[in-house]
């Protein structure tokens, strides 16, 4: 008589088969910035999750253009500043995958709004009572083994993972810290390069400090000048005219001179709080 496989032997049994379904592929993650930026990624005390500064000293961490770091479908956004995480967005990458970005300054993704990897998503910022004030992005991956579309940030169910940007883990313990982790998120719908210097025009000779409203280092003279990018800091006020925002440049006279910042305050137009180049548009984050 011809013997039966193993296989064959249990159906003709009536045996039940049951087969494991195959883990999920993880999406192909990518840090959530520009193309090219780099970031410092910390675990603190909160590993797997990352706090996400840019660097190399933080400044344009606020207003930092965030990206999707994969493909998806848009499940949260929203926000809770009262003992929450203010502005939060959570992408649903299919397979059980999520990606959650607590803090935003702002959301520019709805519910259910389907987005493609590299898309801007917002910016990062200081928003909520569990930010401590502190721009920065907290990021996670998250993992619902069900893969039921039913995960939330912070839900039961809802494992966090060692997040992976390019191949690379990240995560494995706390007080980890990771510098100068570059973003390669250069696909998607990310908006044109800007201009790498524009011009503006000042009233006065400004001074020119190491960081925004740091150490005084030179001057940048009165009249049409160049500026890289713009970013917040300390209010610059004379009477009833003020401005927080700093813009990176190369002063005129000083040690150092290249790459200082001058307060906005002494652009000749535009108004209070306001940074924009002689053409009118907004100066780009730094």
């Amino acid at each position: 008589m011809k013997r039966l496989s193993a296989l064959t032997a249990l159906a003709v049994a009536g045996a039940s088969l049951v087969f494991a379904a195959p883990a999920q592929a993880k999406p192909g993650f990518q840090l959530p910035f520009l193309c090219g930026q780099q970031w410092r990624l910390d675990t603190w005390a909160h590993a797997p999750a990352l706090d996400m500064v840019k660097e190399p000293n933080q400044t344009g961490t606020n207003g930092a253009t965030l990206l999707a770091s994969a493909a998806g479908t848009v499940k949260l956004s929203y926000r809770q500043d009262a003992n929450g995480p203010g502005n939060v967005i959570q992408i649903n990458h299919g397979g059980g995958w999520y990606s959650t970005y607590l803090h935003m300054a702002t959301r520019s993704v709805s519910v259910g709004q389907t987005v493609s990897q590299g898309q801007v998503i917002g910016t990062v910022g200081a928003t909520g009572d569990t930010s401590n004030g502190h721009p920065h992005l907290h990021f996670e991956q998250n993992y619902d083994a069900n893969g039921n579309g039913t995960a939330t940030w912070g839900a039961s169910g809802t494992e966090r993972v060692r997040p992976v940007f390019n191949g690379v883990e990240y995560g494995q313990g706390n007080g980890q810290t990771w510098r100068n982790v570059t973003s390669n998120n250069c696909g998607g719908t990310q908006p044109p390069p800007a201009p790498t210097k524009v011009n503006v025009d000042t009233f006065a000779n400004a001074p020119g400090h190491s960081t925004p409203g740091g150490t005084r280092t030179g001057t940048l003279y009165a009249g049409t000048n160049y500026v890289y990018c713009r970013v917040r800091g300390p209010e610059v006020r004379v009477g009833s005219n003020w401005n927080t925002w700093w813009l990176k440049t190369d002063l005129d006279e000083g040690s150092p001179w290249q790459n200082q910042y001058v307060s906005a305050y002494y652009l000749s137009r535009w108004g209070n709080d306001v940074a924009k180049d002689n053409d009118g548009n907004d100066i780009r984050p730094c």
